[in-house]
């Protein structure tokens, strides 16, 4: 069936799931999308609040600073990194991954020729941009990739889209550094409220990245390889479960944007285990499977319909 998209009006057919011309999705939002509420970590709810209330007018900041950068960033990217674009093996994963965590729209996605094996996310909730470098694709599986895509898509699905820049930026991330955008002068205690927070940002977006692939093991192997970027068949995994550091604020993270991994490991494998996690995956099945009831016209008479109706109202025929 071809859908027409509600922002742009392009037509799109429904598999894409996204629409080819605007990256808006093609089914509106509706019950039986995937909440935050249903993945979300909440010290990472708890903190973004503290970060908001610090005085640290990060909005603001950005108009002035961040803008900028973000441009400058972009420019490289179009100068050094190749777009993903439909139709790829690729493209079809990133559509796929983003129906399941209920993203809005498509972000942009890159990818860049380098030797280091990583991904990372910035830009806003309104237009949202990925990157993953060529040596991370060679390294990953499949399932693997699904993973960080995930992980990735969760940031965007959280709103973590400009406290992640800023806190990239104050760790001298993705290529800048602080001085660079006029944030050298940011006292220790907000940069290290932002750092914390960006560390408990990352545990909600590798639940989100548990729930895209619905196998814990797919993180226990991906999660060495991020951290070598090598392939993890001598990793000692013993290493990993004995070495339970006790809590995320530790001396060793103080300064970092991401958990040690044995912490990370250590709430993924919380979350899998846990009702929260069986409840989101329970709610991504039953939308996958209604998926074709939830089109916004009937595709049997073409009359508009709600995508919360099963059932066309106007000729009573079952849209699954």
């Amino acid at each position: 069936m071809i859908l027409t998209c509600q922002r742009c009006s392009s037509k799109t057919p429904e598999e894409l799931l996204y629409c080819l011309n605007c990256r808006t999705r093609l089914i509106p939002k509706n019950k039986y999308d995937l909440d935050l509420r249903d993945f979300a970590y909440r010290p990472d709810l708890d903190a973004i609040e503290t970060v908001k209330v610090t005085g640290f007018l990060p909005y603001l900041l950005k108009r002035l600073t961040l803008a900028d950068f973000e441009k400058n960033l972009l420019l490289d990217l179009s100068e050094k990194a190749v777009r993903v674009h439909h139709p790829s093996d690729f493209d079809t994963m990133i559509r796929q991954c983003a129906s399941t965590l209920s993203l809005e729209a498509l972000p942009d996605v890159f990818v860049a020729n380098s030797s280091k094996s990583n991904a990372f996310t910035f830009g806003s909730e309104g237009r949202a941009y990925v990157v993953f470098t060529s040596a991370l694709l060679r390294i990953v599986s499949m399932q693997e990739l699904a993973a960080v895509v995930g992980h990735e898509f969760g940031h965007i699905r959280s709103g973590h889209m400009l406290y992640h820049t800023l806190a990239e930026v104050l760790a001298g991330g993705v290529g800048a550094s602080a001085s660079l955008v006029g944030l050298d002068l940011i006292s220790i205690p907000i940069r290290l409220a932002l750092l914390s927070w960006h560390r408990e940002s990352e545990v909600t977006a590798d639940r989100a990245s548990l729930l895209t692939v619905n196998d814990i093991k797919v993180l226990g192997s991906l999660f060495p390889k991020l951290a070598s970027g090598l392939d993890p068949s001598s990793f000692d995994r013993t290493e990993m479960d004995t070495h339970k550091a006790g809590t995320m604020e530790t001396l060793g993270e103080l300064f970092r944007t991401h958990p040690l991994d044995s912490n990370r490991f250590r709430l993924a494998e919380e979350f899998w285990q846990s009702q929260e996690f069986q409840s989101g995956r329970r709610k991504i099945e039953l939308r996958q499977k209604l998926l074709r009831a939830l089109v916004p016209v009937c595709r049997f008479c073409g009359q508009r319909k709600s995508t919360d109706d099963l059932f066309c109202l106007d000729c009573g025929r079952c849209q699954s």
